[in-house]
């Protein structure tokens, strides 16, 4: 690496944000027809975890790659579709970007690190980065058909907070 930090954060730490793969991790989960307490009892863990990582509060991009594996494999064992795992990883590096453009805001990051500039990216991948912005559903994502009907109101979108928005504007702007 060239200069400053030897960490890929640059110092920043990881602050990770996790809502867009939270969210299709949700839309698996509704397409198995589970419940988050069902969910969570068939993959041995607490109910909190669930709701942890479909709220964002804690990113699937944090689990160890086996964890990971065991999760997209049994949610499409459970009657999610076949592409869960591709869809959930998409979105782990969709979350990736969102990260390091909200942590930098209009800060410079070194495009040896910028999860931006280390790959070319895929529409799918655009379209999952941007949907928290415009707040419309990726086509690819509609494989996802909800198995129960949703009680009450519920978002059909990840969501970032008016400041979350800014700074990651900010930062595509840098």
């Amino acid at each position: 690496m060239r200069g400053g930090s030897a960490t890929l954060t640059d110092g920043r730490g990881s602050r990770a944000t996790g809502v867009v793969s939270g969210f299709v991790l949700k839309l698996a989960r509704q397409s198995t027809g589970l419940t988050q307490e069902n969910l969570a009892e068939t993959l041995r863990v607490d109910v909190t975890t669930v709701q942890g990582w479909e709220s964002g509060r804690r990113p699937l991009a944090a689990m160890n790659a086996g964890d990971f594996l065991r999760l997209s494999g049994g949610l499409s064992r459970l009657g999610a579709p076949a592409s869960t795992g591709r869809h959930l990883r998409e979105a782990v590096e969709a979350d990736q970007v969102l990260s390091t453009g909200i942590v930098a805001g209009a800060a410079w990051v070194d495009a040896h690190t910028h999860p931006l500039a280390t790959s070319v990216h895929r529409r799918t991948i655009t379209n999952l980065i941007t949907w928290p912005i415009t707040r419309e559903m990726p086509q690819h994502l509609r494989v996802f058909t909800p198995k129960v009907p949703r009680r009450g109101p519920a978002s059909t979108y990840p969501s970032l907070d008016a400041d979350e928005r800014t700074r990651f504007l900010d930062h595509l702007l840098t």
